[in-house]
Order: structure tokens, then sequence, then C-alpha cells
């Protein structure tokens, strides 16, 4: 690892100074295609509807960042997109800060495993990643990314129910340009970064862009002194642009990301003493039995000062059942092709992906020394799509149209073992305590397949100049397929429990489910431009979230399938240009939406007659989602400001669960706003601006019924000032402090206080500040 990065660093060094010589002119900026900012017109592109349009026409409510505008105000992870967003919430899934739970419109991700999808889709270079593991590190050398709030059935598929989130990677160009930029910061920050552009023909060129990080946990566990919430990762990206003619555009892309980490502390929040497992340890010890003191391990936790947990005082023991310290490890590659051909009059495109997902990690569960709850997750899932479009005019240009063909298959295995509660299991068989708890393991490895198949045609007609109405239809098809083995390992027993209430023998335990299903999705718009600058809109859009199968299911109930869910969503909008003289300009969007949700799949968690606890997929509920957001862009000057707020309610009409709350993962209330003053320096001493971001999110339930897993509402304060191209020499500098108030809060939690017993949380990071310092021409 080491020797990579010192590679990464050396080469680009090295090449700077024969690129400095091939060049005398100043940097030239480059372009930022998908979300690009004119000098003149200020206009913003974006590709919502799977063409370039004005941000100001396109009728959906969506936000832009440029890829520029991220560098600048230094958002380097996903977690940071929120606080710039209005509507977007992201929170941590499950056990693992690699997986991040998207949230749009109140429609959040809760469960990553294969065969079960999110309502809220993510886009690599116009692929999308069906798990959003590694999603996060993918985040450099950007053009753009967008956020679509809302249902995206139509041109964007199946799941689409809650909006989607495109990141699109910075493309080769003809211009030859390099970059090195570098950080070091608290926590032992260091992360280093380097990009070349080279083009090596006419019509062919080649970027290359990489970047290696490393920063110590900020957690610390008091017995080991081992640090977790670390960052260790190395990805890198190579784009090959083969233009062969003005009419033919191809672009394939290989990116790799890896790491290699402690993993997320889980810190024990509550327990139960109520709950029949804590109540267990209890009564165990009433006896004289010698088993761990829980209700006495979660009682020193809470007093124990923030980012300080312990788990390793019972590490290394008989109940440790694994015998290894927690880590956390992760592969993600893929290829992408994106090839064109304009036949004047009629664009033919196609748009290839693979993608391959390898992730394996141990983890404590509970957030105290005693082995509550221990697990071994792992997946290799690979993913293949292919999607042919054709794109045209008719009618004498009013007539804007897309056809396509989409194909989908995603594949692999995703599985986990357990020790769950072992002194309980131990002393249940009557075995001294000494007996290995590894004895006691459950596994539930699956098999998952799952094809789609998609048609679809969208358009959009202009009546006038100033009516226009779009509308889109799409038809898919989901087959899937599901083989659950749920075994205990070290006992040589099936765990899986048939219908008749038996257990079959080892060979026959895999069980298998399939089922099929298909839907169609469409959307009306109808947009009234009265002039330039306003543009109205009224839409209803309908979308689907796909049906399938539990991998961590035990018996033949479990493995049941469970069906998709619909939504029908009602949306107006209203989008203002408005020049305020001394060419200042005001930009606002305003978007006000009601959703109504049927067959809405949730996520369960039961305990089974072994003692194990099962998260399992249901549909039972209806339910309905209203709200708005709101976006304002302030340019005057020297100074760039934008605010938003959004606020969204959940009514569950159906099928609501005692004591569940209605919106989980997300906020009533979302508002922020972000600050860019560029100072008025001379051109000789180089390019300065401040940069400051605060957003502040109302409280949030980060689990379904957990009163103790609910997050009060918080802000939090991001600063930045930057000097580029210092003395017209193209290095640069910032300085930067994230979470400049030090909050203390929660972006995530195992709720299983009713089920298990306890609750453990993740915590967001605290204060961090560094250094940046870059070269680049």
């Amino acid at each position: 690892m080491a020797f990579r990065r010192t590679c990464l660093l050396v080469c680009a060094a090295s090449l700077l100074p024969q690129l400095a010589a091939a060049q005398t002119a100043s940097p030239p900026a480059e372009a930022e295609a998908a979300v690009t900012g004119a000098a003149d017109s200020g206009e913003i592109i974006v590709t919502a509807r799977r063409r370039a349009e004005s941000l100001q026409d396109v009728p959906i409510s969506v936000s832009a960042i440029s890829g520029k505008a991220l560098t600048q105000s230094g958002v380097t992870d996903a977690l940071s997109f929120q606080s710039r967003v209005p509507s977007l919430s992201l929170t941590n899934q499950g056990t693992t800060r690699s997986e991040l739970g998207f949230s749009i419109r109140g429609q959040r991700t809760q469960e990553s495993q294969l065969l079960t999808d999110p309502p809220v889709g993510t886009y690599f270079a116009e692929v999308v990643q069906a798990r959003s593991t590694g999603f996060a590190n993918t985040l450099y050398d950007l053009e753009s990314v967008q956020v679509l709030k809302g249902v995206q059935g139509t041109l964007f598929g199946r799941n689409m129910t809650g909006g989607a989130v495109l990141v699109e990677p910075a493309k080769p160009t003809d211009q030859l340009a390099a970059e090195v930029r570098g950080q070091i910061g608290n926590f032992d920050l260091r992360d280093a970064y380097a990009m070349l552009n080279l083009p090596i023909s006419d019509g062919i060129a080649i970027r290359f862009a990489g970047k290696t990080h490393e920063r110590d946990g900020f957690t610390k566990d008091v017995s080991s002194g081992r640090d977790y919430d670390d960052q260790n990762y190395d990805t890198f990206r190579v784009s090959l642009a083969i233009n062969p003619a003005e009419n033919i555009e191809s672009t394939t892309i290989f990116d790799w990301v890896r790491t290699r980490e402690h993993g997320t502390a889980l810190v024990g929040t509550a327990a139960n003493p109520a709950a029949p497992a804590i109540a267990g340890y209890g009564a165990l010890r009433g006896f004289g039995i010698p088993v761990s003191d829980v209700l006495a391990q979660f009682a020193a936790q809470a007093a124990r000062p923030h980012y300080r947990f312990d788990t390793a005082a019972g590490e290394d023991g008989t109940l440790d059942a694994y015998g290894v310290k927690p880590f956390e490890h992760l592969k993600n590659y893929g290829i992408t092709n994106r090839s064109s051909i304009d036949l004047g009059g009629v664009t033919i495109k196609n748009i290839f992906g693979y993608r391959r997902l390898k992730f394996n990690q141990i983890m404590d569960l509970d957030g105290v020394p005693a082995f509550l709850i221990n697990s071994n997750r792992f997946r290799d899932i690979k993913q293949y799509s292919e999607e042919l479009q054709a794109q045209g005019k008719a009618f004498d240009d009013r007539l804007t149209y897309v056809v396509g063909a989409y194909y989908f298959l995603e594949k692999g295995t995703d599985g986990s073992t357990s020790s769950q509660f072992p002194e309980l299991a131990i002393a249940g068989q009557g075995l001294p305590l000494t007996t290995p708890a590894s004895t006691f393991l459950n596994a539930y490895v699956g098999q998952g397949r799952a094809k789609t198949g998609a048609l679809y045609a969208a358009g959009t007609y202009n009546f006038t100049n100033q009516f226009k109405l779009s509308a889109g239809i799409r038809y898919t098809e989901d087959k899937r397929r599901a083989t659950v083995t749920a075994y205990y390992p070290n006992l040589g027993a099936c765990l899986f429990r048939l219908a008749d209430g038996t257990t079959p023998s080892l060979a026959n335990c895999p069980q298998t489910n399939a089922k099929k299903w298909d839907d169609v999705t469409w959307d009306v718009t109808l947009q009234y431009e009265p002039n330039d600058d306003l543009t109205a809109y009224v839409s209803t859009r309908r979308g689907f979230r796909a049906g399938g199968f539990s991998l961590r299911a035990a018996s033949t109930a479990e493995l049941a399938p469970f069906n998709p869910e619909t939504v029908q969503e009602y949306e107006i909008g209203l989008k203002n240009r408005a020049d305020l003289g001394g060419g200042a300009a005001l930009r606002t969007s305003l978007a006000l939406f009601y959703q109504d949700y049927k067959n809405v799949q949730k996520q369960a968690s039961s305990i089974d007659a072994a003692g194990n606890v099962n998260t399992i997929i249901t549909n039972t509920a209806r339910q309905k989602h209203y709200g708005g957001e709101l976006e304002a862009t302030l340019s005057a000057g020297a100074i760039d400001l934008t605010a938003f707020y959004s606020y969204v309610k959940v009514d569950i009409s159906k099928g609501r669960q005692p004591g569940e709350f209605e919106l989980v993962g997300a906020p009533h209330h979302q508002l922020g706003a972000n600050l860019s003053y560029r100072l008025p320096l001379s051109e000789s001493v180089g390019a300065a601006s401040l940069n400051a971001n605060v957003a502040y999110r109302s409280k949030q339930h980060l689990d379904k019924n957990d009163v103790l897993a609910t997050e009060p509402g918080y802000a939090l304060v991001n600063l930045r000032a930057n000097l580029d191209n210092i003395a017209g020499t193209g290095f640069g500098a910032a300085l930067f402090v994230n979470n400049a108030t030090d909050k203390y809060y929660r972006i995530g939690v195992i709720g299983i206080y009713n089920e298990a017993g306890y609750i453990s949380s993740v915590y967001g990071e605290p204060r961090t500040y560094g250094l940046e310092v870059s070269y680049r021409f």
C-alpha cells in the first residue's frame, strides 16, 4: 500500500516538469460539461431527462453542483451532499460507514443486501450502482453531481421512487492538463490526489486520476487502544475517449477502489433489562453463574467520554467466536462504456456497465465487552447492464424524444455468520462456560440472481414557445431467484424451519424460491414558460420499487417473496431567474409534492425459536408523503450565496405497527446555506476565496420504533479558505475545518432494544481540520 502511494506521488511529480515545459500559457479552465456555468449567461446545464437541458427549464426538482464547486467548498464525501441539497438525507446503513442510506422525500434505503433494492438510485457515468458499498470513495475528479427529487421511473427505471443521485466523472479532453493535491490534518490525515489529462492524437485522449487516503480513527477502544472509524483506501480511474469522426464518440472508464480499515465503531447506547436476552443474563447471575454483567457494562459505557468505548476487554477468550479483531475490507471495480453516433436527425447511444463488489467484515454489534452479537458479513456480487437509446427530434423540431431498451443482471453471494448471546446458548445447554462460542455460530448464506428487462419511450412536444407537454412510459419485467442456506456450521445442523415445523437435513438445507413481476411506469408533465426567466409546471408520475427475497430467511414463511411497492406522485413547481442589476442575479426554485405509496416494503426484526435475531422485508403498509423544497441562488459580484429549505411529512394510513414512527432516517425540516466570497486581490497575488457552509436538520428517528434512537436536531458548520494560482504559478493552498463547533451527533443505530435488548450507535465525525496544497496547469 505504501509502495502504491509513493508511486502515485512520484509519477505525478515526475510528469509535472515535462508538462510544464510543453505549455507556456496560463492554466486552462477545464470544461464542466454536465453542470456548466457560461460566463455571460450563467446557464446551468443538467441531464435529468437523459439529455442536456437548462436547469432553469427542466420541469423536475433537481439540484446540481459542478465539480469545480465541490472542490472549492471541500466536498470529498457523500455525507457532505446533504448540507447543500434540500430533501436529501444520508445516514449510516447498517453496520458500516461504507454503506450509506440515501433518503429523498422521506423514501429511505433500509436494507442493502442482494435482492433488496433502494428507493433512491445512485448512478456513476449513467450506470446504476445497485449496491452503495464503496460509492462514497469515488467522489473525486468530477464534472458534476445532480440530485433528482421524486419519482424517476420512466427514464431511470424501477426503484427510483424517491429520486436519483447522478455522479458524472470528468471526461478526457483535448487539452494537456495535470493536477496534484495533498492534505494533512488532525487524526493524522494524509491524502494525496493526482490527475493527468493527456491528448494522444486527434480524437483520442486519456485521463488518469487517483487518490490515496489515510486517517486515524476518532473512536478509541479504552482496553486495547485500537482506533475505529478510521479511513484507509486507495482508488484510481482511467478514462479513454475515442472520437474517430465528428459524429462518433466513445468513452470507456475503468474505476477501482480498495479499503482496508478497522471498521465502524458501534457504541453501546442503552440496554433493556426487560428484554428476554438481557433478563436472561441477570437470571443466570442470580443463580451464581458468572456470565457477563451486561447492565453494568452499558452503565459504564454511558459514563465514558465521547468517542471512547470498550469491546476489547473480552477479546481472545473462548467467547470470542472469531478470534480476530474487527475489520472491514472492500474491493469495488467496474468498467463503463458510452458510445454514440449522430446519424443526422437521430442519435444512437449505447451504455454498457460491469461492476464487481467484494466485501468482508467482522463486527462487534453491541459496543460493550460482553459478546452479545458479533458477526461476519461477506458478499461477492457482480452486475451487468446494457442500455440502447435513440434520441432525436421530429415535427419541425417541436418533438424531442428518446426511446430505449434496457437489460440488467445482478448475481452473487450475500451472507453472514453471527455469534448471538453465546453465554446464554452455552448455559442453556448445560455446558461449561469455557465452551467455545464458535460452537453455536449460525450462518445465513444467500445466493441471489436478479434479471431485469425494460422498454421505454419519452418525449416533449412544444405546442407553442410557452406551452410544452412531456410524457413517458416504461414497461419492466423482473425475475428474481434466491437460494438460502441457514445452518450451524460447527454443529453440522440446519436451522431452517420448513412450513410443517420440521428442520431438513444439512444436505437438504439449501432452500430456493423464485418469482417474476412486471409493471408499467409513466409520467405526464405540463409546462408553461411565459418568458425566458419563468418556468411553471405540474406533473404526475408513477413508479415502483422491485420485489425480492430476504437472504436472511430462516423459515419457509420468511423466504416468501415481498412484492413491489408502487407510488403515484403529484408535483407542482415554479422556477424563476431575476436580473437584480449591477451584474447580480437571483435564481429560485420551488416544488411541492404529494406521494401515495401502496404495498410499502418495510424492514422487520424478530427473534426465532432458537433465539436468533432475523431481519426480513414485508409488504404491509400504505402511506402518504407530502412536502416541498425551496432553493435560492444569489450571484452578486464577488458573492455567491445558495440557501435551501425542505419539509417532508409521512402519514401511514394502513399497516402501522404499534409504536412505529412514520418518518425514519430523515428529518421533517432541513435548511442550509453556502456562502462563497472572492477576495479583491490582484492576479499577481492569486485568486482567494472564503467558503462557509451551515446546515440544520431537525429531530430525526434513526430507528422505526426505538425512542432512544431518536436524534435531536443539530446544525453543522464547515469553513474553508482558498488561495489558488499563487502569483500565477499554478500552486494553491487551502485551510479547512469541518464540524467547526465539534457537534456530537449520531448518524446511525442498531435498533433492537425490544427484540434483542439493546441499542448501539454510530456517531458522526468530530471537528476535523487541515491544510491542503495543490499544483495545477
